[in-house]
């Protein structure tokens, strides 16, 4: 618990679970963050986010034997056969909405030309983003016991893959409809797999805020929900891991505790505007200024902090100002001058960048005064000015001293 005067929520399901603030990345809530675990199909938010940033989505793929050869019946799949042509687009949308294995695989060869190769740009860019507790050995999910990951983990990658805005509209989709193509002459209508969402699957658990992202299944790996949801202009990200579901109504514990996890967030916490642009933070004396002019800062961009709900929580917000000792002239308006950090019981909880509010000139008389009172207090001068006076004092002495017959 980030703030252990606050009552817990009751996870009663999930073997690790955490629940994050996604505008500053804070951990609200977790249990056993790092216990490694296996992710099943939360596996393809990697390869979907590789797949946005590599791949060009009106591009055609053909799906190929190697891509399709190890989907089994058992998998979750869309049907995909072996030389139909799909674009990168729709085939990102069947892997996150329907979950689909086989697109995965052939979004992996796509990228990277082989299923080898593009785990090892999976395990890259894991290691990129901080993912200490993660091994990927596929692109889709299925089980191996070195295919593995952590919530703290999944937390890193969904916060990262929800700032990308195509990531963001794709796992949000109740259904997506694939039109024909040249191996089926019917449309497919894809399904999503998140219940949050109000799927046909279910509408049991449709949870109105719910943003997205994706779920996970196997029988090693439980069922696993990375869920985000949105309220109020707060977002939370929800992550449990292996929960032994039963069906998809009372029993459906993924979701469970989830939507626990969702309501602890919306029910004890609220943003608490801290700065907003134009709001004067701090002014300072300026060096050199012209006319003694201060200049004035403002945070670069408006600042909240999220922060527990309740009278005078607000007055333990602590305000911390960096700046340099010695600001110097000229100051342009909009320059970065320092930075401001807002903590709440020791937590930091919003930061943004110092800006001028103003221009302040230079005293060029002043400023060229100092440049010559530096240069004749410097060492470098001063030294060997007073072995020149000495030398031409003994020189003088020399000349002038009366000769003795």
């Amino acid at each position: 618990m980030e703030d252990p005067s606050l009552t817990p929520p009751n996870v009663q399901y999930a073997q690790s679970a955490l629940l994050m603030d996604m505008a500053s990345g804070r951990v609200l809530y977790s249990k056993n963050l790092d216990e490694r675990v296996y992710p099943a199909s939360t596996t393809k938010i990697m390869t979907a986010i590789l797949a946005l940033e590599m791949g060009n989505m009106d591009d055609t793929v053909t799906a190929t034997y190697d891509a399709l050869k190890s989907i089994t019946l058992e998998d979750s799949h869309m049907g995909i056969l072996t030389g139909e042509e799909l674009t990168l687009d729709q085939l990102v949308k069947g892997m996150l909405v329907y979950s689909a294995n086989d697109a995965a695989n052939v979004i992996a060869i796509h990228i990277a030309g082989s299923l080898d190769a593009f785990v090892s740009l999976m395990n890259q860019k894991a290691q990129e983003l901080g993912m200490t507790g993660t091994h990927f050995v596929n692109p889709c999910g299925s089980h191996d016991d070195n295919h593995y990951t952590t919530a703290r983990d999944l937390a890193i990658l969904s916060k990262y893959a929800m700032k990308n805005d195509q990531f963001r509209e794709i796992v949000k989709m109740p259904i997506y409809k694939i039109p024909a193509t040249n191996k089926y002459a019917s449309e497919r209508i894809l399904v999503n797999t998140n219940l949050f969402l109000g799927t046909s699957r279910s509408t049991y658990y449709y949870y109105p805020p719910a943003i997205g992202i994706k779920t996970g299944h196997t029988s090693q790996a439980g069922y696993c929900l990375v869920s985000a949801a949105s309220y109020n202009d707060t977002e939370f990200l929800a992550i449990v891991m292996n929960c032994k579901n039963v069906d998809t109504k009372e029993q459906a514990y993924s979701y469970i505790d989830s939507k626990t996890l969702f309501n602890f967030g919306f029910d004890n916490y609220t943003h608490q505007p801290l700065a907003a642009v134009g709001d004067i933070v701090s002014d300072s004396k300026v060096y050199e200024a012209k006319q003694d002019m201060r200049v004035a800062v403002t945070v670069e961009n408006d600042v909240s902090a999220l922060i527990p709900s309740g009278e005078g929580n607000a007055e333990q917000i602590t305000t911390n100002i960096d700046m340099p000792e010695k600001l110097e002239a000229p100051i342009t308006k909009g320059d970065v001058l320092g930075t401001v950090t807002y903590s709440y019981k020791g937590i930091e909880v919003g930061s943004a960048n110092l800006i001028a509010t103003n221009d302040v000139e230079r005293n060029n008389i002043l400023h060229v005064f100092h440049l010559v009172l530096k240069v004749i207090t410097s060492p470098f001068f001063f030294i060997p000015a007073i072995l020149l006076i000495l030398l031409i004092t003994v020189s003088y002495t020399h000349l002038t001293l009366p000769t003795i017959a």
